[in-house]
């Protein structure tokens, strides 16, 4: 049964200390039991046909169970194609063995019922191989718009140089290169970004000029101004302002502008990751360990309970020796209270063995 929760916080530093990487066996574990059920068109002039499509459709159908304990839920959705075309495709190769429960015709379908021992161990080494999975804690999403005038040298600048210092990560969304939004209201383009899914509202513009003569001398000096707007796309709040300016100089005045815009998409871009660093929550994953867990049924049922906790990024990482490893990226990083809030979901009895760094703990009842 559930303990206190002061209890709970007293058994705490028992698990003090005790978080580490999975060990590299952890991908090796013994196959697992899946029961899946399958079918394929009958024909009963090649029952043997029917047969073999049937099973193969029901380890395709376990093989993907197990993936999909593996993977948290937006990379599942997002990915499913890349699972169609590797694990999926070839799902014998990921199962040791079967037993057939049950088989027959079913009007126009052959069904099996069967036990798969899927090496679920293999398909999680498959899924990292295909990077499929991987650490869930990441950096923000940003969309990156840039109004005004073209300026692609401060554009391609800026994202680099912002990409090299900041952990929101700039990802491509449609609406970002639609010319009439760009040039409409900012109010809209920061509805835009929370309907299509981004954290953050990068919105900058960038201009160049002539700064002085240049016709005598050979060279073009020029000034670039630049600025962005930096807005949380989910809430629609501003966070920072900031603007610069950056001088370049060349034979032609088009490689000047060129790199006076340049420069200041650089430089902007260092202001910009910096003070994004100090208003940004930096997201930490915690490992959620479960002793005493008998087979992958049980082992979905405990991600299915996970699911319904305010986190994300939910999957397993490994599954040995009756012990499953879950990662996780709870809203609020602390392991005492994530703990606290996974007993108050669980319907399985789960018992609380401690809570350390980035870690908690948690053994099935006997």
């Amino acid at each position: 049964m559930k303990l206190a929760a002061n209890t709970f916080l007293a058994a705490a530093l028992l698990l003090a200390g005790c978080a580490h990487a999975p060990a590299p066996s952890s991908f090796k574990a013994p196959p697992a039991v899946l029961e899946a059920d399958g079918a394929y068109a009958f024909n009963a002039k090649d029952l043997a046909a029917s047969r073999a499509g049937a099973v193969q459709d029901a380890e395709r159908a376990a093989v993907a169970r197990a993936a999909a304990l593996y993977l948290d839920e937006e990379t599942r959705a997002e990915k499913y194609a890349a699972l169609e075309g590797s694990l999926l495709k070839d799902p014998h190769l990921y199962v040791a063995r079967y037993k057939i429960i049950s088989e027959g015709q079913d009007g126009p379908h052959y069904r099996v019922r069967l036990k798969a021992w899927v090496s679920h161990g293999r398909v999680a080494s498959e899924l990292r191989s295909l990077k499929l999975t991987g650490p869930a804690a990441s950096g923000p999403k940003a969309a990156f718009v840039l109004r005004g005038t073209p300026a692609p040298a401060f554009a391609s600048a800026f994202r680099e140089a912002f990409a090299r210092r900041s952990a929101a990560v700039i990802e491509e969304f449609p609406f970002a290169a639609d010319a009439a939004l760009a040039a409409g209201p900012e109010e809209k383009l920061v509805e835009a970004a929370a309907v299509s899914g981004a954290d953050l509202l990068i919105s900058a513009s960038a201009s160049a000029a002539a700064a002085g003569a240049g016709l005598n001398t050979g060279f073009y000096p020029s000034r670039a101004d630049a600025s962005v707007k930096v807005y949380d796309a989910v809430s629609g709040k501003l966070l920072f302002e900031a603007a610069n300016q950056a001088n370049g100089i060349d034979s032609t005045e088009a490689a000047s502008f060129a790199k006076a815009l340049a420069q200041a998409g650089e430089l902007l871009a260092q202001e910009a990751a910096s003070r994004a660093a100090r208003v940004l929550k930096q997201e930490t994953e915690i490992k959620i360990k479960v002793y005493g867990v008998e087979g992958l049924e049980t082992v979905e049922k405990l991600k299915a309970q996970l699911l319904k906790l305010d986190a994300k990024g939910v999957r397993l990482d490994s599954y040995d020796a009756e012990t499953a490893v879950f990662l996780a990226v709870p809203r609020r990083p602390d392991p005492q209270e994530f703990a606290s809030s996974v007993l108050r979901g669980d319907s399985l009895g789960l018992e609380p063995e401690g809570a350390g760094a980035q870690e908690v703990a948690f053994s099935m009842p006997r």
